[in-house]
């Protein structure tokens, strides 16, 4: 099957006969609740739905990842669409209940709205469309449809699974991530790290006899504060960020020298700036003040609804795709033929891209309605025709990189 004009039209009325029930599938996944680590029942309708749809598999891994899969041809795409949330918090003010998935003015709106469930709504009506479409002739792709769980608290980590673990491996990836219509081409990478001092407990009344761990601490948040505002821009994902983002400390009491410090540390990385460069910096400080402060990249350890126990390092690799590659001209070129400006950008935050072109160097791009800056708020909301467009993209797609490719 070769992507011509009778399968785009073909495409297009099917698209626009799907119009309803394409609302209504995005409703449905914003109205089931899909914290992180709590996704079995978001995970239980994909994976039913991916049936009703005719997909050639549908199950969920040992993660617990939903997966779905359409075609036998030689080029693999993975579509990945994380299907987990953020907590709603009693402090939002939602102009709507947020699990109401209300539709208004040809908007939708609630939790996951934009980050990520209208690509995964797209993703099932795209593939339902396809497998309708298919005829004696196998596509000459293979998608497999991944609805990725716990990526909020550990992203990158269930992608990863699905390819190392799972044995799926890809030849290309698409995030569904809001990109604001455009094709998205890379992020900036982040890690987290801990900064211990050590001192030496005394009771209050005799201070000068101890030595006050936080007053060792003082000097380098000092020094951190001042690295920010000098980390370089590197374009196109701009500049990095450092930020402390937690202070403890412990003594034997509240009338003691503390003789343990420890601060937090979010650290966000642009090219070029590595787990290992990020960690110089901070040890180049520890010099400057004259201090023995210990520095740690801590590790998340976590359980999936399936009872899957993992660990990873709490280090995430910046990534970027150049715009002349093969992936992302096809994108591009995917966004010019269903009437959109070939117009490209990079996240600020972290995607599961991070495991698929970070780690294991596989080609990644991201497409999805929605913007960037309303993820994790009470402002969530979608245009239900961008959304129409989004499946358009996503059946097209494998067709225009295929073109591409030969």
């Amino acid at each position: 099957m070769k992507l011509n004009k009778d399968l785009i039209q073909n495409i297009e009325k099917k698209l626009d006969e799907s119009q309803e029930e394409l609302n209504q599938l995005i409703q449905k996944l914003i109205q089931i609740r899909s914290y992180s680590g709590e996704e079995k029942d978001i995970v239980e309708f994909i994976v039913k739905t991916m049936q009703d749809y005719g997909f050639e598999e549908a199950y969920s891994d040992k993660l617990g990842n939903a997966i779905g899969r359409i075609g036998n041809g030689p080029l693999k795409i993975i579509y990945d669409a994380h299907i987990d949330t953020v907590r709603v918090t009693e402090s939002e003010k939602w102009e709507f209940p947020p699990f109401e998935g209300k539709i208004a003015g040809g908007k939708i709106y609630g939790r996951g709205a934009v980050d990520e469930k209208p690509a995964m709504a797209g993703y099932l009506i795209a593939g339902k469309i396809l497998q309708s479409l298919k005829n004696d002739d196998d596509f000459p792709f293979t998608i497999y449809v991944v609805g990725s769980v716990q990526e909020e608290d550990f992203d990158g980590y269930p992608l990863h699974h699905v390819i190392v673990n799972e044995k799926i491996q890809p030849d290309a990836v698409l995030l569904g991530e809001p990109t604001d219509m455009k094709v998205y081409r890379g992020q900036r990478g982040r890690m987290e790290m801990k900064i211990t001092t050590s001192g030496i407990s005394a009771h209050g009344a005799h201070n000068e006899k101890g030595v006050n761990a936080i007053y060792k601490m003082n000097p380098i948040i000092d020094k951190i504060e001042e690295m920010n505002k000098n980390l370089p821009v590197v374009e196109p994902l701009g500049k990095g960020s450092i930020t402390v983002s937690n202070i403890t400390s412990k003594g034997p009491s509240m009338c003691s020298v503390p003789d343990f410090c420890q601060v937090h540390i979010d650290r966000r990385l642009t090219l070029g700036e590595t787990q290992q460069s990020a960690i110089k910096e901070l040890k180049t400080i520890f010099l400057q003040s004259y201090s023995d402060a210990e520095i740690e990249v801590p590790k998340y350890k976590g359980e999936s609804w399936k009872g899957t126990k993992f660990e990873v390092d709490a280090y995430f690799p910046t990534w970027v795709m150049d715009e002349k590659d093969t992936l992302v001209q096809s994108g591009l070129d995917t966004l010019a033929s269903i009437g959109l400006q070939s117009e490209s950008g990079v996240w600020s935050f972290s995607t599961n891209g991070i495991a698929s072109a970070g780690q294991l160097g596989i080609p990644t791009i991201g497409f999805a309605p929605g913007k960037e800056e309303l993820a994790h708020s009470s402002k969530e909301e979608i245009d239900l025709k961008e959304l129409k467009t989004a499946t358009q993209f996503y059946a097209l797609f494998p067709f225009h990189l295929i073109e591409k490719i030969n």
